[in-house]
């Protein structure tokens, strides 16, 4: 897998495709980035990766 300054290639990617979701994970602290970013290494398809986005661009309060 690669990354990118700590974000995984395919998280990055989808962020770039959907600008909510970026500036949002954008004004998150360390802590919750971190624990966002965990969680995509363990995805495995586009889908999934997909689902985790979209929730960002929800809000910080649809994960914590």
């Amino acid at each position: 897998m690669f990354e990118l300054n700590g974000i995984p290639q395919g998280f990055g990617m989808a962020l770039t495709r959907n600008a909510k979701a970026m500036e949002n994970f954008s004004h998150l602290n360390e802590t919750e980035k971190k624990r966002i970013i965990d969680l995509t290494r363990s995805v495995r398809s586009k889908d999934e990766m997909n689902r985790i986005v979209n929730k960002l661009e929800k809000g910080r309060d649809s994960f914590f």
